[in-house]
């Protein structure tokens, strides 16, 4: 089930501007190769828990690591994000200092939704540069379909006309802007559904900066992934996703040089669905890129 506030591979890193990015670490801190995970827009590290655990268990030289974006998960200010840059600047830091305490390793950056725009945009910033060997993608959000996007739209002109209207100064780092988002998003089971709904790490409300943030980095994302070289690519989609749009997002990776994309029958969580397919597959795109 998702992880909420256990110390149990809890790890943390203290940024230049002292704000702490807390990560959970599954496998041994010496593995070969270490994948390291973005979540979500609303969600955080704890979603990856069956992911991490899975692919631990697998063993072979492959560790996984699930970071909390800035203001998610156990990281302080929940659902504020000051700029994009910030952070994305997080977990570019946060890259360096593992590779730099692991020389030899390899490091495979992935991204689920909108993670995987975050992880884009930290890749395009390390082009020349030997901290990255992959970047995986689960699920990415790149283009979403009509109906979430209207919806996102729609829920953020009410509440920002709610505050004009009623001539209130709200705090910067006050959410009041709700996520439009519900279990049934994700997926159709049960048990994950009732996981998702008593979730209380999971950002009900943003604020307009974290809505910003979130618009600048998708925009950068989409001229990023031009400038990430070579490096190879791997994708994962859920053929019953309710939130992305597949065939916009399969389209717009197509002129990258080293892509390979797989689909499972899964809804939008498919590390929730399909765990052992999942994490198959990546420990495969793993084993491929040593040879």
């Amino acid at each position: 089930m998702i992880v909420q506030t256990t110390d149990e591979g809890v790890h943390t890193f203290e940024q230049p501007d002292g704000y702490v990015t807390h990560y959970r670490l599954w496998g041994a801190e010496t593995a070969e190769d270490l994948v390291v995970m973005v979540h979500g827009g609303m969600s955080h590290a704890g979603w990856q828990a069956p992911l991490g655990t899975r692919l631990a268990e697998l063993g072979d030289g492959v560790a996984f690591l699930a970071v909390d974006l800035r203001g998610s998960g156990l990281n302080a200010v929940r659902g504020h994000i000051p700029n994009g840059d910030l952070a994305v600047a997080d977990i570019a830091r946060l890259l360096g200092s593992l590779k730099e305490a692991r020389p030899g390793s390899r490091i495979h950056l992935a991204g689920w939704c909108f993670g995987a725009q975050v992880a884009t945009v930290v890749a395009a910033g390390q082009t020349g540069s030997e901290v990255l060997a992959s970047l995986l993608m689960v699920c990415p959000g790149f283009f979403f379909n009509d109906r979430y996007s209207d919806v996102l739209d729609r829920s953020i002109d009410a509440a920002l006309e709610v505050v004009e209207e009623l001539g209130i100064t709200v705090e910067a780092t006050r959410p009041f802007i709700r996520v439009p988002l519900r279990p049934t998003d994700f997926t159709d089971r049960a048990e994950w559904l009732a996981a998702i709904e008593d979730d209380k790490l999971k950002l009900s409300h943003v604020t307009v900066g974290t809505i910003d943030s979130w618009e600048e980095i998708a925009v950068r994302s989409e001229t990023d992934f031009g400038r990430i070289g070579r490096l190879p690519v791997r994708a994962v989609f859920g053929s019953r996703d309710k939130l992305v749009d597949n065939d916009r997002v399969r389209a717009f990776l197509q002129g990258h040089p080293d892509l390979e994309t797989h689909e499972l029958d899964a809804g939008h969580a498919v590390h929730f669905e399909e765990t052992e397919a999942l994490t198959r597959l990546l420990a495969g795109f793993v084993a491929e890129l040593k040879r």
